[in-house]
């Protein structure tokens, strides 16, 4: 495996960023980024006075960029070397501009848009803020997780209210059951203490079935 790693490495570094392929004369930006000449150029073709890296977007103060020859020494014999990812997986690893087949290496702020260098003069995303896409990336990712923090705070708080509702339903339905019992419970005594007040009373016979004197009618009602 570190075999594996180290060769697609060195692989990666005899690449041209613009096209993909193997570097063919390449040069060396002030930067220190290698691509292929024809690449570069075309690249530059339209622009005059700003020269940006294609990679960094460092301004480059002149097109007329040295051939790296030992970089080119290099990519001959990797060429020979055996492994090497094909250009199809390059593309599925590196996405690429629809309009120019560059690889898409900014991203442009306001449009929120991936561009390729080639959109930074030849679209309307001149005077744009654009950063690469690395940067861009770990910019809004921290952006992101600035938000998540107070959102996950807000659904704790909610989740705890939600538990105290719950839990007051309960007790509000315990105490309705045990009022309802104490109802129950005060009136079968009741009726209990006018049966037996009832009974306790001696009827004369001139009363016959007349109401007990001394007692006050009472009806009682049945609660559903």
């Amino acid at each position: 495996m570190p075999f594996t790693a180290s060769l697609a490495e060195l692989q990666a570094e005899a690449s041209c960023p613009i096209c993909l392929e193997y570097l063919r004369d390449p040069v060396t930006t002030e930067c220190g980024h290698n691509f292929c000449g024809f690449c570069i150029h075309q690249c530059w073709e339209d622009l005059q006075d700003i020269l940006p890296c294609p990679v960094c977007l460092h301004h480059c103060p002149d097109r007329n960029l040295k051939r790296n020859m030992q970089l080119g020494h290099m990519t001959d014999l990797v060429k020979q070397l055996p492994a090497r990812r094909s250009k199809r997986k390059l593309l599925e690893d590196k996405v690429l501009c629809e309009q120019h087949s560059q690889a898409l290496a900014l991203f442009c702020e306001k449009d929120l848009e991936l561009l390729c260098p080639q959109c930074k003069v030849s679209s309307g995303h001149q005077g744009h803020p654009l950063t690469p896409i690395e940067q861009a990336a770990a910019g809004h990712r921290k952006k992101l997780k600035s938000y998540i923090e107070p959102l996950k705070k807000q659904i704790e708080d909610t989740e705890k209210g939600l538990k105290m509702q719950v839990s007051n339903l309960f007790e509000l339905r315990r105490k309705v059951e045990n009022r309802k019992h104490k109802l129950h419970s005060d009136f079968e005594q009741f009726k209990h203490f006018l049966g037996k007040e009832q009974s306790a009373t001696p009827l004369s016979p001139e009363m016959g079935h007349s109401e007990p004197r001394g007692l006050y009618k009472v009806t009682l009602v049945t609660f559903h």
